[in-house]
């Protein structure tokens, strides 16, 4: 590090020699002048805008702006796509006064894609319905039957039923063509109670 300052101060003291001159087909060239740009006057920030291209479907006047009423729709579309009210939308900030000004004339599920895929976004819990009956909590909401709860009749009639469709050649169920022992199998099947009887 030494040697390059006491070189660089060596070369401060010390002439330049002038460059070389350049010549294209014997004319020596001539550099190009040097271009001033004009200062640029300093604008404050609030001045600009930023203008927007207009996209179909947007307000288009904008001076005027949405009604209340669109604007209220427009927020009432957007909250029953996303599953909520519009009052979780706005007081949650995913959505402003400016938000419904600017995108009112936009599709809503721009905006509920765009909610969707905001990190701090969580549907609201649904709430309870004051109108529908609670049950009682030993009671099934829903019986579901299936071929594990279903009776040995039932499981006899169906095996004995399906082995016939796959070995007969004659019958195709999606057509509804069956040969004579398949119709009564498929009858007997039909016929099956699927609960076993007490």
């Amino acid at each position: 590090m030494g040697r390059l300052l006491d070189l660089a101060n060596r070369l401060t003291g010390a002439a330049v020699p002038p460059a070389p001159s350049l010549k294209f087909q014997g004319e020596p060239l001539q550099p190009a002048p040097v271009l001033e740009v004009p200062p640029v006057p300093s604008v404050p920030p609030e001045k600009h805008r930023v203008e927007k291209p207009a996209q179909p479907g947007t307000n288009d006047n904008p001076a005027q702006g949405p009604s209340k009423v669109e604007a209220s729709r427009w927020l009432a579309h957007v909250a029953r796509l996303l599953g909520c009210s519009p009052a979780y939308l706005l007081g949650r900030g995913f959505l402003t006064a400016d938000d419904l000004t600017e995108q009112c004339g936009t599709h809503p599920r721009f905006a509920t894609r765009l909610i969707r895929s905001h990190p701090a976004w969580s549907p609201p819990a649904p709430m309870a319905d004051p109108t529908i009956e609670q049950h009682d909590a030993g009671e099934p909401k829903h019986i579901y039957h299936s071929a594990a709860t279903a009776s040995p009749k039932w499981r006899e009639a169906r095996d004995q039923y399906h082995c016939h469709l796959f070995a007969c050649r004659t019958c195709y169920a999606p057509a509804g063509r069956y040969c004579v022992t398949g119709a009564e199998l498929r009858q007997r099947y039909n016929q099956a109670p699927m609960e076993p009887r007490p």
